[in-house]
């Protein structure tokens, strides 16, 4: 598996409005900012209560090609984003720390979608 791997997971758990396959993304103290000018969140279960507010606008969820820098069993990875729904469309760059589990999946441990 491949950290890019995620991202199509993170996709597809949002197509289906799947929270907790979207926490399962997450290392179990992982970090995830919100929003711009948003404390940041702690912890698997208040990074899935962060994402509610994604399924709750269906839309359509595409991400570009990711840029990957691998260390070992860390890598930091920038990919962009958009959001498009009859509300309109929401995009960010995320800057995100993935790491390697001992199953050899990969996991968030910092999300900041909006690398802000």
């Amino acid at each position: 598996m491949t950290p890019e791997v995620v991202h199509e997971r993170f996709a597809q758990y949002l197509k289906d409005q799947d929270l907790d396959g979207l926490g399962s993304l997450f290392d179990e103290d992982a970090m995830f900012v919100p929003g711009p000018g948003q404390e940041p969140v702690y912890g698997r279960e208040g990074i899935k209560e962060a994402l509610k507010p994604y399924l709750a606008s269906p839309g359509t969820f595409e991400m570009g090609a990711a840029s990957v820098h691998q260390n070992g069993d860390l890598a930091m990875v920038q990919v962009p984003w958009r959001i498009t729904s009859e509300d309109g469309t929401l995009e960010g760059k995320s800057v995100e720390v993935m790491k390697r589990t001992t199953g050899g999946d990969w996991v968030y441990i910092i999300e900041n979608p909006y690398g802000v």
